[in-house]
């Protein structure tokens, strides 16, 4: 498999973790590093980029806010 391509296959089971219930960070990074057998750094990369880019987002300005999904990021578990 491609870089590019291990980089979606994460991204996928990010936005389907959150797709179906909004999680804080810890517990996302958790469920993902299981299921995916990946770094903590790796995961980070991943995450930032999503949220970055407007894929996930904190459900409020609290510090431990759980993450949920945006329309966007629906769009994107479609397409993948």
């Amino acid at each position: 498999m491609s870089r590019l391509t291990d980089r979606m296959a994460l991204a996928k089971i990010i936005l389907s973790e959150l797709n179906r219930q909004a999680l804080s960070r810890t517990e996302l990074e958790k469920k993902t590093i299981t299921k995916a057998g990946i770094s903590a750094a790796t995961f980070e990369s991943i995450f930032r980029y999503l949220t970055q880019s407007g894929y996930v987002q904190k459900s409020s300005t609290a510090h431990r806010a759980k993450y949920t999904l945006t329309n966007k990021g629906s769009k994107l578990i479609d397409a993948l």
